[in-house]
């Protein structure tokens, strides 16, 4: 890892290695003025954290009416989800 200021800014900076396939599609997606830094994060999204996630859920629960109309919804879809194929 490199250290270095950019303006009264301190950067950190890995180096990694990608094969041409991955440097090509990198290419593709970054606009015009924008770092490969930037095109990474904006196209690769964070982790989703499941423990706060849920903590979230539980924080603000859905009402008995909108927990019903979900259950109605769900039990009227006509697409199988991956889990029950």
């Amino acid at each position: 890892m490199y250290m270095y200021l950019l303006g009264e800014k301190a950067v950190a900076t890995k180096t990694i290695t990608v094969d041409t396939e991955a440097y090509r599609r990198l290419r593709m997606v970054r606009r015009k003025d924008e770092s490969f830094s930037r095109a990474i994060k904006r196209v690769v999204r964070p982790p989703l954290d499941v423990d706060a996630y849920l903590a979230r859920l539980d924080a603000a629960p859905l009402s008995a009416n909108a927990a019903r109309a979900v259950e109605k919804r769900a039990s009227t879809r006509k697409t199988r989800t991956r889990r029950n194929r």
